[in-house]
């Protein structure tokens, strides 16, 4: 993604057009703000509100697959015709074995190992995990709400914290029913996502390690970071972001429904809004790249977005395809007749603590031995939602399309979906090692 600055026209009035926005929408989540860019480095958009703009043939693939000139080109032509996410590497990069996905000396552990001493195994994420989702009750999972959110808004913006629950080579969108096959994951959410999971299973059982418990059953996942040790690091805070600039016509996140964001390749990406590393914690993020950053001990976070229009009928596409039900559009501009069904925006927003150096960091899903290849450039996700329908229907439809701007759970009601800690920030330990690693 392109980071070019203010222009030298806009200079002068690029501080008081920031100011500006600050005004409306503040910097701090705790105070319904947007996590934006540092404007020291500022892009010509505000972080997660400039969706891939298809007027722009350099914005023409979601998240541009690879733009380094030694790595192989993958985005087939009407990929870039359509906007839609080519994702022809997301199988190799999950099939990939432990010693060809990265070149340093440091490997995970074996793909048939025991990961339960990983597992962030709180006894609150797991009260109601036989609960089908149809029997839980709403307000046993939420509390009051000191307000019911921060205000009127541009956009319907809801926001809500999560954990990390456990860690596994299983991907259960490429690799269904095939465990161990997949590069190592961290997955958040529901607790008990593995390489067999349905859409029944989602649902309808699983503790949930989000805001809400298990009213919010979605899986949520990405490739783990690794440290030069071998340990996987754990982030200190987790924010998923649904947010639209049409609420007149966005729909609730459709039951069962599979999303995969982020770059296809092994190598690594042009840094985009929707897609990057950077530095500083939310509303102070500076320094958007391409790889996991030196933040000479400030905080390291990266951002994926996913598509925002659905073709309507199909939850999933199976191998080789994954993705082409889905399709990412400006968020100015109305969904295509192909895929006419207008979905919230979803952001992963994912920050680790500050670190004196991140020689040897890199994802677990890198190629580093390719050509032009960065740490963490094959950064990417995966969504698969199981929300309960009253739950998501609260923050839809008095969120989104109420044009209110909810943040920490807030529903647009007088209750909010169940804290996790006082700060919503992850409480144990910041690196975790792999068994047999």
């Amino acid at each position: 993604m392109s980071t070019g600055g203010w222009s030298t026209r806009l200079a002068v009035a690029g501080a008081t057009i920031v100011l500006a926005f600050l005004a409306i929408t503040g910097l701090d989540l705790l105070t319904g703000g947007d996590d934006v860019i540092n404007t020291t480095a500022a892009p010509e958009t505000d972080e997660q509100t400039r969706a891939v703009d298809l007027d722009n043939d350099r914005s023409l693939l979601a998240f541009g697959s690879s733009t380094v000139p030694a790595a192989p080109a993958s985005a087939s032509a009407s990929a870039t015709a359509s906007g839609a996410l080519d994702v022809s590497g997301f199988g190799s990069a999950d099939g990939d074995s432990a010693a060809e996905s990265t070149s340093t000396s440091v490997q995970p552990g074996p793909r048939d190992g025991d990961f339960e001493s990983m597992r962030n195994d709180q006894d609150k994420f797991t009260r109601y995990i036989s609960v089908p989702s149809d029997q839980l009750s709403v307000e046993a999972l939420t509390e009051p709400a000191p307000r019911p959110d921060n205000g009127s808004s541009p956009e319907g913006q809801f926001r809500l914290a999560c954990e990390y629950s456990h860690f596994s080579y299983d991907d259960p969108i490429i690799y269904p029913g095939q465990p161990g096959k997949s590069h190592f994951h961290m997955f958040f959410g529901n607790t008990d996502t593995n390489a067999f999971t349905t859409d029944n299973t989602l649902i309808n059982s699983g503790g949930g390690t989000c805001q809400g418990y298990e009213l919010n059953r979605s899986a949520y996942w990405v490739p783990a970071l690794l440290d030069s040790k071998g340990n996987a690091v754990v982030p200190y805070q987790i924010i998923i972001y649904y947010k639209t600039k049409s609420p007149d016509s966005v729909i609730p996140m459709p039951q069962g429904l599979q999303m995969i964001g982020g770059n296809d390749l092994h190598y690594s990406f042009e840094t985009r809004n929707e897609l990057h590393w950077s530095c500083g914690d939310s509303g102070n993020k500076y320094n958007m790249t391409n790889r996991v950053p030196d933040c000479g001990g400030d905080v390291i976070n990266a951002s994926v977005q996913f598509p925002n229009c659905w073709d309507g009928v199909n939850l999933s596409k199976p191998a080789p395809d994954y993705t082409s039900h889905l399709t990412y559009v400006n968020e100015n501009h109305p969904c295509p007749s192909s895929h006419p069904q207008r979905l919230p925006q979803i952001s992963f927003l994912i920050y680790w603590r500050g670190t004196d150096s991140v020689n040897g960091w890199h994802l677990s899903s890198d190629r580093l031995d390719a050509p032009g290849a960065t740490p963490g450039g094959s950064l990417h996700a995966d969504w698969w939602g199981a929300w309960n329908d009253e739950a998501i229907e609260l923050w839809t439809f008095n969120c989104l399309r109420a044009r209110r701007n909810c943040t920490y759970g807030q529903t647009g009601t007088s209750r909010q979906l169940a804290s996790l800690t006082k700060l919503e920030e992850y409480e144990g330990p910041n690196y975790i090692p792999i068994p047999g690693g």
